[in-house]
């Protein structure tokens, strides 16, 4: 039976005074159904003060039975036949290495091995991504020493001509409290810029969310309430304009926000306001 593909879709960065916040919808589409509380930002014992959040198809499960009903009650504990997280999460907890000294070679490699190995066991699921993307990993660290903020992205994909398992768009992005304030997107990048920043989805935007991202301020002018109210308006805003225009993949339920500070350990911020 063919192996069922997770998508999961938006993650949103924006760097303030004392630290950076991430922040992620929580749907994942299986089979065509949106189940949400996905939670698809990661923390790792170790490097400190970092997380992961993989987007594209986050993982490979096994196919479920005729006698499965919920398909999102089925999602939280079937069987990963390959899962992008934990491998990424795994390298990066054995490396031991500050982030900021990280080359992404190593960890590309080790990813495109590992689809390889999957695609050769279960070659049913390889033609369906011949020419596209698999997945995006996202890297997010901070350093208090230096009020640096780190950004590492890179995207797996199956080249259409040579048919080969390949790493490419690396992106090293480091901020500082002098650089000017602004977001970063990764996922559903292409659907945000067309229907919600340049569509549609604006009017979700508020002004205070337009403001920030127009007007040249640095990073350190940006407190920690309008790094949160940035990104979860955003994801909000993309959330309620796959109402009116259906995404490629969901978008939606409870924001994940996680704040990247002082403390070694990244915190979770909740919301009253989250849907």
């Amino acid at each position: 039976m063919l192996s069922v593909p997770v998508k999961a879709t938006l993650v949103v960065i924006v760097p303030f005074n004392e630290g950076l916040i991430i922040a992620a919808d929580s749907r994942a589409t299986i089979l065509g159904i949106n189940c949400d509380s996905q939670y698809k930002i990661t923390e790792l014992r170790r490097p400190i003060r970092t997380v992961i959040a993989v987007t594209g198809e986050v993982a490979f499960i096994a196919p479920p039975g005729v006698e499965i009903h919920d398909m999102c009650l089925y999602l939280k504990s079937a069987p990963r036949m390959i899962d992008f997280t934990s491998i990424v999460k795994r390298y990066l907890e054995k490396k031991k290495i500050n982030p900021f000294k990280l080359s992404l070679d190593d960890l590309s490699s080790v990813c495109i091995e590992e689809v390889e190995r999957f695609f050769k066991e279960h070659p049913d699921a390889f033609e369906r991504f011949v020419g596209h993307e698999i997945f995006s990993v996202i890297i997010v660290s901070y350093d208090p020493h230096s009020n640096n903020s780190l950004i590492l992205n890179f995207v797996v994909k199956i080249d259409a001509i040579t048919r080969k398992v390949m790493a490419t768009r690396f992106t090293r992005i480091v901020i500082s409290a002098q650089s000017r304030r602004g977001m970063w997107s990764y996922g559903e990048t292409d659907y945000l810029n067309k229907n919600v920043f340049g569509g549609i989805g604006r009017k979700f935007i508020t002004a205070d969310t337009q403001s920030f991202i127009l007007i040249d301020k640095p990073i350190s002018e940006v407190r920690l309430e309008q790094a949160v109210a940035v990104t979860t308006n955003i994801i909000d805003a993309t959330s309620r304009t796959t109402e009116i225009i259906p995404s490629p993949s969901g978008i939606g339920g409870p924001i994940d926000i996680v704040l990247i500070g002082n403390k070694r350990h990244p915190e979770h911020i909740q919301l009253n306001s989250n849907k």
